[in-house]
This record gives C-alpha cells, sequence and structure tokens, in this order.
C-alpha cells in the first residue's frame, strides 16, 4: 500500500511549479502548500509526504518569489535551477559538503553574472541541495507557462496553415498564370 502512495506523489511531483515549492525558516527540506487557515499553512514534505502544520507567523518563501542575485539583475530561481539542470544535463550538482570555492564556481559557471558580495555560502548550500532533492524526484527541468502558451499557438497557426495549405500554394501559381 505504501508502494502506490509513493507511485502516485512522484506522479504528483512530475507537475509540479515553482510556485507549488515552499522553503520554510527553521525547517529543513521543501514543501508542497496543502491549505492555509488564519493560523496556520497545512504543507506536506516532498521527501518524506509527512503533513505537518506550520504557524502562519513562520517565514515560508514559494520557489516563485526568490531570486538569485546577479551584477546585471536579479534571476529567478526557477530559471537558475533550470540552468544547472543543463549544464549537467540532469545530472547530480555539488553536495552542500564541498568547499566554498568549489561550490562558487560551479555555480559561477551557470550563472555567470553572479553578485560575488550578496550571494553567501549559505546560499549556494541551499541552491545545490534544492537542486539534488528536486532533480532526485524527476521534477526539474521545470515547464515555462509563458514557453508553453507560445508553443501551443505556434502549433495552431502551423495545423491552420497545413489545413490551409492548398489555397496558399496555389496563389502563386494563379498570379504566375495571370502574369503570362
Amino acid at each position: 500500500m505504501r508502494e502506490a502512495r509513493v507511485n502516485r506523489g512522484k506522479a504528483v511531483f512530475c507537475t509540479m511549479q515553482p510556485k507549488d515549492i515552499l522553503a520554510i525558516s527553521g525547517k529543513p527540506g521543501l514543501y508542497k502548500v496543502l491549505n492555509t487557515t488564519h493560523r496556520a499553512i497545512v504543507v506536506e514534505s516532498i521527501r518524506e509526504g509527512k503533513r505537518s502544520a506550520v504557524p502562519s507567523s513562520s517565514r515560508v518563501s514559494s520557489f516563485e518569489d526568490i531570486s538569485i542575485f546577479t551584477y546585471d539583475e536579479d534571476l529567478p530561481l526557477a530559471g537558475v535551477l533550470n540552468a544547472i539542470h543543463g549544464h549537467l544535463k540532469g545530472g547530480d550538482a555539488p553536495t552542500s559538503k564541498e568547499s566554498h570555492e568549489a561550490l562558487r564556481n560551479f555555480v559561477t559557471e551557470v550563472v555567470p553574472g553572479l553578485d560575488q558580495e550578496r550571494v553567501y555560502h549559505s546560499d549556494l548550500k541551499k541552491l545545490c541541495t534544492w537542486y539534488n532533492e528536486l532533480n532526485d524526484l524527476k521534477v526539474l527541468p521545470f515547464k515555462d507557462d509563458e514557453a508553453d502558451a507560445a508553443e501551443e499557438t505556434a502549433d495552431e497557426v502551423a495545423e491552420a496553415a497545413v489545413e490551409e495549405g492548398e489555397a496558399v500554394e496555389s496563389a502563386p501559381e494563379e498570379d504566375a498564370a495571370s502574369k503570362e
């Protein structure tokens, strides 16, 4: 019975978006929000599947709201995690136990404009830990909602062009015949 629950959970995690993932200050791991009340937020641990209530006074951050400092602009965390996934071709990132220099060099490889003064070692450790946890659950790469909408629109335009293909192809022939 437990195995069926884990498989069902993995299917749910595969469709997770950054807005669905929470980091809670003082609590290890990542969480998924289930419900909110005036006094608490009911969350479920992504790794263990255990549910708990977190006081609404706790510092809770959605992955959608977290960004990484660069010299030019702040990059959304989801974009950085996707960039790491692409850079590593789905492999594992360095662990949080790596040296400060190794972690900083790795993240700077992926995010060349990383603000070296405002991004702390603890931030790099969290980034790599979160990446490895989400990658193990096969959640990465995140799909971009805007890119999905643009892709669907492009597909619809292409289908319409195929349906009208005969009319489009015959138009140039008619123009050539009228010029003769």
